[in-house]
């Protein structure tokens, strides 16, 4: 295989270097915007009672889910990127055993089978019993947050709308990873080929299979150095601290986010307010 993936054509080192010159410019502009103007909370449209000091944000399996994610795919990342420049994490893989290409091919192979284990049970787990698959799901309300979210980003107003459980680009982050999967698969197990099962292709479609596993692997690398920064500015940090903890405190959903698209469990509406209509819904409600 090493042999094969040497003599395609892949993408020029430049060109990759820029997709992620171009993420971490989108960065630095965003964090400079948000330095001199931080955004305010449009007032809830349903006025809710928030019973005890904690909410539930995210379940056992699900935080388990994220962090194993999290360092499989760094090393399925590292490794990639040592196959693609050979001896540039050189520094990093030696500690792991890792000191050719070959050893990289080797664990990048390995723990795509990891992952693919790791994302069956995931959306497994999510259909059939946290049954949270629609709070991933475009709805209209996203389309007009995000109008409103660029409007306060370019100055044009100070409102910011309140989140459901995932907001627009948590939404898009979401689904641009899937469609990163499913590109990267594919032509993963073209160009990987195991045991010769798949038929023979011809040469220029093996490099163009080639060319798109590079391009969206660097996209992909940029859509996680994405979300490692949102993580971590301040802003962010209770939502940080729940995938650790599992819970939000009261104040932090209650000035944070839209109760009536992310209803916790046991919420009650105030005096004279109307029940959020998502949680008139009982599938709609997370189960503990």
């Amino acid at each position: 295989m090493q042999k094969r993936m040497s003599a395609l054509f892949q993408l020029p080192l430049d060109y990759a270097v820029w997709i992620l010159v171009l993420f971490g410019a989108f960065f630095a502009i965003h964090w400079l915007r948000r330095s001199f103007r931080e955004p305010v909370r449009q007032k809830p449209t349903t006025a809710v009672e928030v019973p005890g000091e904690n909410v539930k944000a995210f379940g056992t399996v699900q935080r388990l889910f994220h962090w194993s994610l999290f360092v499989v795919l760094g090393l399925v990342a590292f490794t990639g990127i040592d196959i693609f420049a050979p001896g540039v994490l050189g520094w990093f893989l030696a500690p792991f055993g890792i000191s050719s290409v070959a050893d990289s091919l080797f664990w990048h192979t390995t723990l795509l089978w990891v992952l693919l284990g790791m994302v069956v049970i995931h959306v497994a787990w999510d259909l059939a019993v946290a049954r949270g698959w629609h709070n991933i799901w475009p709805g209209r309300r996203d389309f007009s947050d995000t109008g409103v979210r660029l409007k306060n980003f370019f100055g044009a107003t100070k409102e910011y709308p309140r989140s459901p459980k995932y907001d627009p680009f948590m939404k898009v982050f979401h689904w641009g990873t899937a469609l990163s999967f499913v590109v990267l698969g594919i032509s993963g197990i073209y160009l990987w080929n195991p045991y010769g099962l798949l038929p023979a292709v011809a040469p220029g479609f093996m490099n163009t299979l080639r060319l798109f596993h590079d391009v969206f692997a660097f996209l992909f690398v940029g859509l996680i150095l994405g979300h490692i920064y949102f993580a971590v500015l301040p802003v962010n940090w209770p939502i940080l601290r729940s995938m650790a903890t599992g819970t939000l405190s009261k104040e932090e959903y209650e000035s944070e986010f839209d109760a009536d698209r992310w209803p916790v469990a046991n919420l009650k509406p105030t005096l004279g307010a109307p029940m959020p209509a998502a949680a008139l819904r009982r599938e709609e409600v997370e189960r503990p």
